[in-house]
C-alpha cells in the first residue's frame, strides 16, 4: 500500500483521525507537518520541506523509512503531486460549525481574547476549506469524510483502503461530534455571507458522501466524478473509477431528456500530474451545440445513477 496524505483540515475530528492510524499503523509511522514552528513536524518534513521545498526527495525518503501516512495543516496540493489523487484524504465539517469550533479553540489554547464577530471576519479565518483544497479538484481525492459522521467516515475509508484504523475521540470541544453550537441569527447571517464559496462546496460533499454509502450498502463502486467547465461549446469533467481501471460510462440528460452517453477517457494533463487513476485518463467532453441556453445538463454514471460533482449544470452563452 502507498503511504497516504492525510490533509488535517483544522477542527474536523482530523486529531482523532491521526491517532487512530497511529495506533493501527504503530508509533513513529505517521510523518506531520503542522509548520515549520511546530514540535510535532517531523525532522524529515523539516529537512526536505523548508525554505526550498523538495517534494519528490521528501516522499522517497518517508518511503525509504516504512512511513504510512502524512499528516498535517498544508494546502492540499503542497503533496499531492507526489502522493497522488488517489491516496489523498480528509475530512469536512459543516463551515459555520467548524469556525465556532476554531473560535473556541483559539480562546481555549492561543490566548485568544478577541470577539467572535472579530475572528470570524478576518480573511484568514473564512472559506479555510475551500482554501486548502485551491488549485485541485477536490471531487477527485481517494476519499472525502464527514465530521458529522465520523464513525460512518472511518468505516468506509477502512473499507476502501483495506485498513482497521479505530474510532478514537480526541481533541474534541464537545462530547459529541455531531452536536452543534447555537449561534446568533445576525451572525449566523453574516457566517454564510463571508462563506459562501465553502458552504457550497460542503453540500457537493454530503450529497457525493450519500452516494458513497447508498453505493457502498449495494456493493456497488463510487465515482469520483465532476463537471469541470463549459467553453467552446463543450462541457468538461471527469470521472475516476475506484474499484476497478474500466473507463466510466456516463449517461446525459438535459431538461430531464435523454441525450445518450459518454466515455470518460480523455487525457487530462492537470489530473494526471497530481497522480489521478488511469494514468488521467479519465476525462470527458460533451458536444453542447445543439442545445439552448438555459438548459439543464444532467451527468450522471450510466451504471448506478450517481450524479457528478456540479451536475445538473445550466448551459450559458458563450464568453
Amino acid at each position: 500500500m502507498n503511504p497516504l496524505l492525510f490533509v488535517h483540515v483544522p477542527k474536523t475530528a482530523g486529531t482523532s483521525f491521526r491517532f487512530g492510524a497511529s495506533a493501527y499503523f504503530g508509533d513513529g509511522s505517521i510523518c506531520l507537518d503542522y509548520g515549520p514552528e511546530s514540535m510535532e513536524t517531523s525532522d524529515v518534513v523539516k529537512k526536505w520541506m523548508g525554505e526550498i521545498p523538495d517534494p519528490w526527495s521528501f516522499f522517497q525518503e518517508m518511503k525509504y523509512e516504512n512511513r504510512k501516512m502524512l499528516s498535517g495543516h498544508f494546502n492540499a496540493i503542497r503533496y499531492v503531486p507526489v502522493f497522488g489523487l488517489e491516496n489523498t484524504v480528509t475530512i469536512l465539517r459543516d463551515p459555520i460549525q467548524r469556525v465556532v469550533s476554531e473560535y473556541k479553540h483559539f480562546s481555549r489554547h492561543n490566548r485568544y481574547k478577541g470577539a467572535f464577530r472579530s475572528f470570524y471576519s478576518k480573511p484568514s479565518f473564512t472559506n479555510r476549506q475551500l482554501k486548502i483544497f485551491r488549485g485541485l479538484s477536490w471531487p477527485a481525492l481517494g476519499f472525502v469524510g464527514l465530521t458529522e459522521r465520523y464513525d460512518e467516515s472511518l468505516q468506509l475509508l477502512n473499507k476502501k483502503f483495506g485498513l482497521e484504523i479505530p474510532y478514537l475521540a480526541e481533541n474534541l470541544g464537545r462530547e459529541k461530534l455531531e452536536e452543534k453550537y447555537d449561534i446568533p441569527q445576525d451572525e449566523l447571517e453574516e457566517l454564510r455571507i463571508l462563506n459562501a464559496g465553502e458552504i457550497t462546496l460542503y453540500k457537493k460533499a454530503v450529497s457525493q458522501f450519500e452516494w458513497r454509502v447508498l453505493l457502498s450498502r449495494r456493493g456497488e463502486r463510487f465515482v469520483a466524478g465532476s463537471i469541470f467547465s463549459q467553453s467552446n461549446k463543450r462541457i468538461r469533467g471527469c470521472a475516476i473509477p475506484e474499484q476497478n481501471n474500466e473507463a466510466v460510462v456516463l449517461r446525459v440528460k438535459v431538461d430531464g431528456a435523454y441525450k445518450g452517453e459518454v466515455l470518460a477517457n480523455e487525457y487530462r494533463a492537470d489530473l494526471r500530474a497530481n497522480g489521478a487513476g488511469r494514468g488521467g485518463f479519465v476525462g470527458f467532453s460533451i458536444d453542447i451545440s445543439g442545445f439552448a441556453m438555459g438548459a439543464t445538463l444532467e451527468c450522471e454514471v450510466a451504471e448506478t445513477g450517481q450524479p457528478l460533482v456540479n451536475s445538473p449544470w445550466v448551459i450559458r452563452g458563450e464568453d
